[in-house]
């Protein structure tokens, strides 16, 4: 049996998670201590420039959008495909969100029929990378190509790079993740008028949002995507820093922005992921029982980050990861479609209760 290349990254994982890289991965750190360097440097000589920037937030608050346009859910192709765009209906969610990853660039075809069966949706595609995109330039620019070429027809709007601070999407520092961003320039030339994202940090890490956002490379995003969960601190108003809840997050987030020369002017902060993993979800979720909810924890802390990142008049939408996940969505989808609390929850919010 041919062995896989090392930089393949299986994708087999109930939680929807890579695998991990299983090399040895110090060597590389080792040779990558320069960009550490410049990641550390930057946080450093710009962070009274971000306290200054505090400043200007109040100037950029913005009365909240209608709940509609403000939540929305990932939604993802599967074993349930023809029972989605009815649930969809019935949570009332306008903003849909799913994955199109560069290993699957050649299913695309498929990922459109999916997205055709949702006709009244406004869609934000999201495009992981993997370490073989890192290492092979042209595959990662093969794909975004194909990728927007494909889903024109539905939207206009993409999310690139996944996770850029997680090793097992590819990405082993900000270097790597820059290099993938200024690729996407070629993407803007040949679609004009394409949105695009960015640049996607996963969690709340200072430092390499610092280096994402404030460098000289040669890239402009027209929003700016933030993974930012906070599910591993429990509810949102918990700290992290002892300083950092997420209204204090967002408004950190918002500082660095006004200051980014990577970003164009009015860009909007799009919160494109957050969930809390399920007690009792096994293998299905991506964290340890230690770090899960119950469902009616899960259902109090999605209205409640909703609501903090609306408050803070410095979001322009969020979305929760995912609509149908038997470990953290908002329906379990083992042995049938089973409405968790988070679900009632959300409906009524997109209802305007």
């Amino acid at each position: 049996m041919k062995k896989r290349p090392w930089h393949d990254l299986p994708w087999h994982w109930p939680s929807d998670q890579p695998d991990q890289i299983r090399f040895a991965k110090r060597p590389l750190r080792a040779l990558a201590a320069g960009e550490y360097l410049r990641t550390g440097a930057t946080g450093v000589f710009t962070a009274p420039l971000v306290a200054a920037a505090h400043a200007l937030l109040p100037a950029l608050r913005r009365p909240a959008p209608p709940p509609r346009a403000f939540a929305g859910v990932g939604v993802s192709p599967g074993a349930h495909d023809r029972e989605l765009p009815a649930l969809v209906r019935e949570l009332g969610v306008r903003r849909l969100l799913v994955r199109a990853p560069v290993w699957e660039r050649d299913r695309l075809d498929r990922l459109a029929a999916f997205m055709a069966r949702f006709p009244h949706a406004d869609w934000l595609v999201a495009i992981p990378q993997d370490r073989a995109a890192v290492c092979c330039p042209p595959r990662w620019r093969d794909a975004l190509q194909r990728t927007v070429a494909t889903l024109a027809p539905f939207t206009r709007t993409f999310q690139v790079l996944q996770a850029p601070n997680r090793t097992k999407w590819g990405c082993y520092h900000a270097g790597d993740a820059l290099d993938l961003l200024e690729a996407t320039e070629e993407v803007r030339a040949a679609h004009p008028g394409v949105v695009l994202a960015g640049p996607s940090v996963i969690d709340f890490e200072p430092l390499l949002l610092q280096r994402m956002l404030l460098n000289h490379r040669r890239f402009r995003l027209d929003a700016c995507a933030s993974l930012l969960y906070v599910d591993r601190r429990g509810a949102p108003a918990s700290r992290q820093y002892g300083y950092f809840d997420l209204a204090a997050k967002i408004r950190f987030t918002r500082a660095v922005m006004a200051l980014s020369p990577r970003l164009a002017p009015g860009a909007p902060l799009w919160l494109t992921e957050f969930n809390w993993p399920l007690r009792g979800t096994g293998a299905w979720s991506p964290t340890s029982d230690d770090e899960a909810v119950g469902e009616d924890a899960a259902a109090a802390h999605l209205l409640e980050y909703i609501r903090t990142a609306a408050a803070s008049g410095l979001v322009e939408r969020v979305y929760w990861w995912q609509l149908a996940a038997p470990g953290y969505g908002l329906v379990d989808a083992r042995g049938g479609l089973r409405r968790r609390p988070a679900f009632f929850a959300l409906q009524r919010y997109l209802a305007g209760a």
